[in-house]
């Protein structure tokens, strides 16, 4: 039985390399979108711009830990996860 990857690439006559490359590409810029929303919504919702914006308004007793844990953590990861993939997709177009 052959894999929708090999019947891709020899019925439309695309090498699987530039398959997976466009593919990944593809992912990666949809994975993007999607952080960037989900992190616009924590930084919009909080007035900031980064997680350093907001950690700073914790730290200035602006807002309490109680109030923004969550989201400080959830933006911390969100902003690392789309540092990565910015790496992966500049990998991609050298």
């Amino acid at each position: 039985m052959t894999s929708t990857l090999e019947r891709v690439e020899k019925e439309l006559n695309v090498p699987r390399d530039q398959l997976l490359r466009d593919g990944m590409k593809r992912y990666l810029e949809f994975e993007l979108r999607r952080l960037e929303i989900d992190a616009a919504e924590i930084r919009r919702r909080h007035d900031v711009k980064s997680f350093e914006g907001l950690w700073q308004k914790l730290e200035e007793g602006r807002v309490s830990e109680e109030e923004c844990f969550e989201d400080l953590t959830r933006l911390e990861f969100l902003e690392g996860r789309a540092e990565k993939v910015v790496r992966l997709l500049e990998e991609l177009r050298h």
